[in-house]
């Protein structure tokens, strides 16, 4: 039986004018995925096993094989809290793309289903699927190369790094502004002449005077750390550790999103699993099949038609028109309604502009 501890406990009580409690800030800033192994546990677990071991050990002659059995069982056990090998992932861990296996599986049927311009019933349920599948795999651990976290903790990640961040601030960020000013002062005018040039426009010799520029006014927080009192360098260091990993994994986990557009489907499916979000791509697959034909009436008809439907769907969900996912495809029909009127000689309506389709004017 495996025994863990997160966020056990009670609240310690502050520290001591000029102390450090490591304890409290991994305590209140480790993330909420991680699960730590007691050494109490681990010494029990060995206390006991060497005990039968012992008792085993005082039986005469049958029960010797017992004994020798025993040991080997010590031995796994033990082994057991061990580090696992580097091609070993943690009991219900998955690569990403087996693990995204599902969702997938529940996209290619509402393909099959629209693409036979069925957007009825049927397409409502499994826009659900698709977005029941999504959820599961949101909450399932995914292996990252060197590490394995659910893509849910994206947000909460990004939210940690961003608590690290304001600690080390107010205690660390009067030392780097120090360390910053002195670097800049140690700039030659040339440089600085290089780096007010815009990005675009500099020379090669203008990069390289301006990149030194950038190493100048960058101060990470660990060369600030050396600046800081002795007494508080431990707890800054480990502050300093404690945002490496909240940003680390924030990254492994965006690139994961990214590469099965997690949030995009989302989005998507949360809408087109609404009545107005399925009448909104029903439309909008006319609209695309009827510019395609050249039938531009249809086409306007059918645009403004599902554009609305957008708009009906986002009032109903507004958490999503600040998707970026979300806005960039009714961006991509915006224009595509806008070459429609421009076809049919037409004034673009602004009544279907970005701004009115999300409702961010109002």
């Amino acid at each position: 039986m495996f025994f863990a501890t997160s966020r056990l406990g009670s609240r310690k009580q502050p520290a001591q004018s000029g102390s450090f409690d490591l304890h409290e800030v991994t305590e209140e800033l480790t993330h909420p995925g991680r699960v730590l192994f007691t050494e109490e546990v681990i010494l029990g677990v060995c206390m006991v096993i060497t005990g039968l071991l012992y008792l085993f050990a005082q039986m005469p002659g049958t029960m010797l094989t017992t004994a020798t059995a025993g040991k080997s069982l010590m031995k796994q056990s033990v082994a057991g809290f061990n580090a696992a090998p580097s091609d070993r992932k943690p009991f219900g861990a998955e690569p990403l793309m087996a693990a995204a296996q599902p969702m997938l599986k529940a996209l290619r049927q509402v393909n099959e289903l629209e693409q036979r311009r069925d957007f009825g019933p049927a397409a409502a349920a499994a826009w659900e699927t698709v977005r029941a599948a999504i959820e599961d795999l949101r909450f399932q651990p995914v292996a990252m190369q060197d590490r394995v976290l659910p893509l849910w903790m994206l947000e909460a990640e990004i939210e940690r790094a961003a608590m690290l961040e304001a600690r080390l601030e107010a205690g660390l960020g009067p030392y780097r502004d120090a360390i910053r000013s002195l670097r800049e002062a140690e700039l030659s005018p040339e440089q600085i002449a290089a780096a007010a040039v815009p990005a675009g426009q500099r020379s090669d010799h203008q990069i390289m005077l301006a990149a030194a520029v950038d190493e100048a006014v960058n101060v990470p927080w660990e060369a600030a750390v050396a600046a800081a009192p002795a007494a508080k360098q431990t707890e800054f260091e480990a502050l300093c550790r404690l945002l490496g990993e909240a940003r680390d994994n924030a990254r492994a986990i965006a690139r994961s999103r990214d590469v099965v557009n997690l949030d995009y489907w989302m989005a998507t499916a949360m809408l087109a699993s609404t009545p107005e979000g399925l009448r909104a791509r029903a439309a909008l697959t006319r609209a695309d099949r009827a510019g395609a034909a050249g039938d531009l009436v249809a086409a306007e008809a059918a645009y403004e038609e599902g554009l609305t439907a957008w708009q009906s769907s986002l009032i109903a969900n507004p958490q999503l028109a600040a998707e970026p996912a979300v806005v960039a495809e009714i961006s991509r029909q915006i224009e595509a309604y806008r070459a429609v009127l421009e076809g049919l000689g037409q004034p673009f309506n602004d009544a279907f502009s970005l701004q009115n389709v999300l409702r961010t004017g109002t």
